[in-house]
């Protein structure tokens, strides 16, 4: 059955990511019990594509794991209000990586609700804080979107830990989709979780810097966690299964090795000129 699942992950990506912000907004649930996914852990946003996954953890404080990107705001504030929250309550932001689908939305927190602090690992800060839409992927993959400069509160780094009331959030750096992917661990309910972004399920391009020696070393760092459960950036629900989530993260490190022997059979060592002139 996971087989099938993980299979189809590629695709479902692919399928998701026509979700662009031209199509209908997501919209918040109707009830508290559709976004409650432990005690304490509330899905907020999210439906592929455009709109990535949005946790919020309740420390009690709330804190939020990724703040989607402006497409969603409607459907975040609304399931905000069903926990009895506002977007201003919100302590913390924590994102995954620098994409646009990931973080944009901060730049709407920093504009109506300033007491909100942004984190974000130092292989991504300076290219959220310039608005680089190449690298964010607001250009080309969301032609067209609006972005913005996003400040950035506090730089992480591998092993850091954020606190916020009774919760430890311990940052794992895992670069190979973007220089400053991380997978964000804490305990919640008596369960060991992972928010692993896009560093599970994601794509690689050179427009991302994307590397899959960097990627390979972290999908290891990421199977030794050995978690309880696994909330991916596009996932619809958190993956609470550990075969499941070995399964996972086998498939994504099988396709990073795949694509990096192609790249080591294209002749690493060639001098740029040669390779200019190859085939004149």
């Amino acid at each position: 059955m996971r087989t099938a699942f993980t299979a189809g992950i590629a695709i479902l990506l692919l399928v998701q990511t026509a979700a662009f912000a031209g199509d209908e907004r997501p919209q918040p649930a109707a009830d508290k019990k559709e976004i409650e996914k432990l005690p304490g852990l509330y899905k907020v946003a999210g439906r592929g594509g455009d709109e990535s996954a949005v946790y919020c953890v309740l420390t009690p404080e709330p804190v939020l794991i990724d703040c989607g990107s402006r497409v969603g705001w409607d459907q975040l504030a609304g399931n905000l209000k069903l926990l009895g929250l506002s977007p201003g309550d919100v302590r913390w932001v924590i994102a995954t990586h620098g994409h646009w689908d990931h973080m944009d939305a901060m730049a709407l927190f920093q504009k109506d609700f300033p007491s909100v602090k942004f984190a974000i690992h130092a292989g991504d800060a300076q290219f959220v804080i310039n608005d680089d839409r190449v690298f964010s992927c607001a250009e080309p993959l969301y032609d067209g979107v609006e972005s913005a400069p996003v400040k950035v509160d506090r730089v992480l780094l591998d092993n850091d830990t954020v606190n916020v009331g009774n919760a430890v959030f311990r940052i794992v750096h895992t670069p190979g989709h973007t220089p400053g992917c991380i997978v964000v661990a804490t305990e919640i309910a008596g369960k060991k979780i992972a928010f692993s972004g896009d560093s599970v399920g994601g794509y690689y391009s050179l427009l991302n810097r994307s590397s899959t020696i960097d990627w390979q070393s972290s999908l290891k760092k990421i199977q030794a966690l050995d978690v309880d459960w696994l909330c991916t950036g596009h996932g619809r629900d958190p993956v609470d299964s550990k075969d499941e989530i070995r399964e996972m993260i086998d498939t994504q490190m099988q396709a990073v090795t795949s694509k990096r022997k192609k790249q080591e059979s294209d002749e690493p060592y060639r001098g740029l000129e040669s390779e200019m002139n190859k085939g004149r």
